[in-house]
Formats: structure tokens, sequence, C-alpha cells
């Protein structure tokens, strides 16, 4: 069936308008606020307060539709609106229960693409091994076998797809980051992307597929399982009566194909682990092969051959671009011809024979450290000075302790009215504003376009709120 004939032809709509962020938080908010209900569906008037304390928080501006160019500026009109609209496009629906309460529904589509939206947001990875386990266990379970297509046929079917799917995924994204390392990128974003690639390719998802979650190390009795089970009449037959009831098919030999071609494609999924393994491998040697010679590179220093004719290249081309009566004939300038100056090196190749010489002293033997021998109230002093210590630094952790203590039941702060009476409160306030921009901070901050004067210091005002999530 056509996507569209289940969702309709406005389902998309909210995402891609000028204002889909908005969408997105509300059918968040709707979303959510099942978790505690028993089934889908919540009363409208505690859905139209959760929206309108969202857009008292987060809204400081008027919002204007583009359909019919209405301008909204109170937050109870803005809750309306998008609840009526979301309804329009077919994310919600209305129903009324036995007291004539409205409740809002989501419908199943709707609350299947907010967890798939929800993952994609969160950048979680799959633990192979959680998958590769499921299918282990669920093949040696004898007790499965009375209902072999729904209780061991069709989730570990699922499961496999969900396994290999994980891991095309991780080949994909492999790839990405070889396509992202650009002859343009500085030694600095270099050393970033290949932190980045370290710490969300290579450390996690790469490293686990060889050690913990290794399919290698279950495949071979997968395999024999399921060649046990295709060649047990018995257990096929059962299986594609299985499948005559689960998937609504009334002819038998159908069934029995379906279920023989299901199996066979698991087995096909297992027996193709090596090749996908082997190219994951490849791409990861490529990209680390990549990121170490365009490192290399970069970081060579200016007085060695490559350094030298990269920067004539560099400045020929740029002179090149930016000179309109600039000829291949004319004479280099000054600058360029500087390059060529002779002088010593002052580096070690990496491919010179010379031998680097190391000296060896002998020097007497110092003796062994004795440890400060401390009273027992004397150790408790230098831990609560440490511990003190650690109180009064400057961290994330210490200054959203002391924002949230300024917020308490508050809404918001001005930064105008935190104490300023030496210099060290002039640093917190810096600080707050500092981690304040950070995207996983527990509070944002709102620049003010005045200027605030206390006890000899001067900066620029501020608004300290509580980030809604």
């Amino acid at each position: 069936m056509n996507i569209f004939e289940i969702v309709g032809n406005d389902f998309f709509k909210p995402l891609s308008s000028p204002n889909k962020e908005i969408y997105y938080d509300c059918l968040n908010i709707i979303y959510n606020s099942y978790r505690t209900e028993l089934s889908y569906g919540i009363d409208r008037d505690i859905v139209i307060s959760q929206l309108c304390d969202y857009f008292e928080r987060d809204s400081g501006t008027d919002i204007i539709f583009d359909d019919d160019g209405e301008t909204l500026k109170d937050s109870r009109g803005m809750a309306n609106a998008f609840l009526r609209n979301l309804k329009k496009y077919g994310w919600i629906e209305s129903e009324f229960s036995n007291d004539r309460k409205e409740k809002i529904i989501m419908p199943s589509y709707s609350v299947t693409f907010m967890q798939t939206m929800n993952i994609i947001s969160a950048n979680g990875e799959t633990e192979y091994q959680s998958e590769i386990s499921t299918i282990y266990s669920i093949l040696i379970n004898e007790e499965l076998l009375s209902r072999p297509y729904p209780q061991i046929v069709k989730p570990v079917y699922e499961h496999t797809l969900k396994l290999f799917t994980e891991l095309k995924k991780l080949n994909t994204d492999i790839r990405k980051y070889i396509e992202e390392l650009t002859e343009g990128q500085t030694p600095e974003e270099i050393m970033e992307h290949f932190f980045g690639y370290n710490e969300n390719i290579a450390s996690k998802a790469y490293h686990r597929l060889h050690t913990s979650d290794n399919v290698t190390r279950f495949r071979n009795i997968i395999l024999n399982r399921l060649n046990e089970i295709l060649n047990n009449g018995d257990i096929m037959k059962k299986c594609a009566i299985g499948y005559q009831n689960i998937e609504d098919c009334n002819d038998y030999d159908e069934a029995f194909e379906n279920v023989r071609r299901i199996i066979n494609d698991i087995t096909e999924h297992f027996r193709s682990y090596d090749e996908i393994e082997s190219e994951i491998q490849k791409k990861h040697t490529r990209y680390l092969n990549s990121a170490v010679n365009r490192a290399r590179m970069a970081f060579l220093n200016t007085n060695n051959m490559e350094g030298k004719l990269s920067s004539v290249l560099r400045m020929l081309a740029y002179e090149l671009d930016n000179e309109e009566n600039y000829s291949y004939d004319d004479d280099a300038s000054d600058e360029v011809c500087r390059i060529f100056n002779m002088f010593p090196q002052s580096f070690l190749s990496g491919e010179s024979l010379y031998t680097v010489p190391i000296s060896k002293k002998i020097t007497n033997v110092e003796e062994i450290f004795i440890p400060e021998k401390i009273s027992e109230e004397e150790r408790l002093k230098r831990r609560q000075a440490v511990i003190e210590k650690n109180n009064n630094r400057f961290s994330k952790k210490n200054i959203r302790q002391f924002v949230f203590e300024l917020l308490k039941d508050k809404k918001s702060i001005s930064a105008s009215e935190i104490p300023v009476n030496c210099k060290r409160d002039m640093i917190r306030i810096i600080f707050i504003n500092m981690y304040g921009r950070d995207k996983k901070s527990d509070y944002i901050i709102i620049p003010k376009d005045e200027t605030v004067q206390k006890e000899g210091f001067s900066f620029r005002d501020f608004t300290i709120k509580r980030r809604v999530k």
C-alpha cells in the first residue's frame, strides 16, 4: 500500500515548513505526555496547558503561519493553532470520552514516526551483541519448536535484518568520514575530524565488532540450526501452518515456499558477513591512512621540500586567481623567489639512513622514596582542603548548581541580579555565559542590549532560563 494512502498527502508539511522545529517540539511534548497513560490518548486541556508552558518559556517572537498569514502572539493562541494544524495534517486525531471530554489521540503511524525520529535524534548505536545473542538464544531453545514460525523463524528473521542493517550503516558511516576528509581542511580540523571518528566509530562500533560483538563466534551454530529446521519435515510443516495463520495465507504450498525462502535469506545474510566485515575493515584502514597522510602534509615544516613546494603552489594559485593580468610567462615575485633560498634543514627525515645517537650515562641509584607520615587529623584536614578546592572550581557541574540555586522557582533571572563583590564573582558570571551557550547545557542564556556596571566591572547583561528538553 502507498504510504500516502495511510498518512495522507499533507502529513510531512509540518516538518518542511519554516516552523518545523516548533512543530517537532510540539509533537515531542504530545508524544511524551502519553508515557503515564494507558493509551496514546490524553485530555486536550492537559495538552494545551503543556504547549502553553512551552511557548511561554521558549518563544520570544511572534509566529507567522505560511498558509493563511496568521500572526500569533499569546501562548494559548499558539498552542491552539499548532494543535489545530497537527490535526489537519493527520499527526493527531480527536475523540470524546463518556464524560464528553475531548481527548487528543496519536495514530499508530504517528507514534512510529516519532519513535524513529527520536532514535535518529539520539544518534544511538545498536549493540550487535544483543542482536546476535537473541538470534542464538532463540534458535537453541528447544521449547520454542512447538510453534516454530512465530517463535523462531519470524523473530530470527527480524533480528537478522536489523543486525545486518546496522552493519551496513557502519559501513556507510565510515565512507562518509572518508569523503569529509578533504584537502581544504586545516591541521586543527583534521585532528578534530579524526577524534570525532575515533569516538563515534573506531572506539565504539568498529572495536566491538571485532571483540565482544564478533558475529563469527555464533555464526556456525546459527547456520547449523537453520539447516536442521530446513531439513526437518515436521518442523517445516508446522512453520508453513504457522505462516498461514499469522500472515493470512490460504495456500499451504505458497506458505511452505515462503518459509523456505525466509530461512534461506537468513542463511545468506550470515554467509555474506565475511564480505561485509572485510569491506568495513578496508574502509577503516583507508580512513586511518588518509587521516595520517593529510595530517602529515598539513603539519609539514615549511623548511622541507614538500612544504616549500606546497607554499609555492598555494601562492601561485592565489595570485592567478586574484590578478586579472597575471600570466604564466611573467617573472615570479620576490616573495615567491625567497621560498627557494638555501638554508640548513632543522629536522630528521623519516627516510634518513643516519642513526640517531643514544647516550647512556651511569649514575648512582637514588634512594627509595619514603612517604611522609601524617596523622589521621592531618589526613582529614588535607582531604577537606581538596574537597573545598573542587567545590570552588568553575566546573560545569559547580556552575550548573550555582545557576539552579539562583533560579529556584523562578522562570528566569538576569545576570545583573547576581551579586558581584570581587573578581571571582565576575569570573563566575563569565563562565555562566560561556557554559550556557553549549547545546548540552541545562540552561540557556539570552543576550540583552544593556551594559551593567558593578564594583568596577562592566559586562553586557543577559537572561538565564532553564532549558526545556
